[in-house]
């Protein structure tokens, strides 16, 4: 009888071990796995020679929310690698204050520390985060702050994927100062001052466009494209900007008036904000526009007087 009773509670206890989370009897440890991209302890070289990618186990459980996941990550990149040789992209002794997700875009907030950083260090820095983080489903941006507060020395507030991808530290061809427009809080179109990178084979507008479509870097404005919103290319010819829209995307705008003339105004006035676009062209599917959703697209067509 003792030795059922026995069996009886050893077998509740492996129950109440696997229900609570617990490691496994056999070893096996319990977490979720994450490709986190750390520092080269022992490289010499330049840019992203530098950064290299491990598969990290982090202790968090296997359906932890989002937010979650994202705070395990950038705690592992403060740690540093299990992997020999890589160590954390961040200086000893620096903090995770907060972290936010907002539209896709993931707002880190870290001690004061974080501002030893300056020049390559700090590019490092934020390539890492970039990658680690955009990695997860859900986060398409990452923006980095010292206690709430930009960081002097980033050429930029937000970084995407293709920002580190296609960066090697010395291959911008050009930077050109933009305005895009987005909503604020009365819902009245503003500026935003943005610089625009470009690298070789790319254009100004089709990166201005690009960059519309992620959405501000300014937290108190809004973006007026929706996520879904898709531009198939963006062509310049003799001062006319060609904006190719698939029609999937104008089968799904907003049936306001007023939401589609501030789209168009948005796309429109952001791309005027290049000195060489002189008149804009709306295609879908390559057949020119003469209306977006109720608005005529000859409202836009030239560049505004004054």
């Amino acid at each position: 009888m003792k030795n059922r009773w026995g069996l009886l509670l050893a077998a509740l206890l492996l129950l109440a071990l696997a229900a609570s989370g617990a490691p496994s009897m056999d070893g096996e440890e319990q977490g979720e796995d994450c490709l986190l991209y750390f520092l080269a302890s022992e490289s010499k070289a330049r840019g992203n020679d530098q950064i290299k990618s491990h598969m990290e186990r982090l202790d968090v459980a296997e359906d932890a929310p989002l937010k979650e996941l994202a705070r395990a990550v950038v705690r592992r990149l403060l740690d540093g690698s299990e992997e020999a040789g890589l160590r954390s992209p961040l200086p000893d002794g620096v903090e995770l204050l907060g972290l936010e997700i907002l539209d896709r875009r993931a707002y880190v907030d870290f001690s004061s520390g974080v501002n030893r950083l300056s020049g390559v260090d700090l590019a490092l820095a934020d390539y890492c985060l970039t990658l680690s983080l955009t990695g997860l489903d859900g986060i398409s941006a990452v923006s980095v702050t010292a206690q709430g507060r930009a960081l002097g020395q980033q050429p930029k507030q937000v970084f995407y994927e293709r920002d580190v991808l296609l960066s090697t530290m010395d291959d911008v061809v050009q930077a050109v100062e933009v305005t895009l427009y987005f909503l604020n809080s009365s819902n009245a179109l503003t500026g935003e001052r943005r610089v625009i990178e470009l690298y070789e084979g790319q254009t100004l507008a089709e990166n201005l466009v690009a960059a519309l479509l992620e959405g501000p870097q300014n937290r108190e404005l809004s973006r007026v494209l929706p996520e879904d919103f898709q531009v198939n290319f963006v062509r310049m010819e003799n001062g006319v900007c060609y904006v190719n829209i698939p029609a999937s995307s104008l089968e799904t705008l907003p049936e306001d008036e007023e939401q589609q003339r501030m789209m168009l105004w948005s796309l429109a006035d952001s791309l005027y904000s290049i000195g060489s676009v002189e008149e804009l062209r709306l295609l879908a599917d390559g057949e020119e526009l003469t209306a977006f959703g109720m608005i005529p697209v000859e409202s836009v067509a030239s560049r505004p007087q004054g």
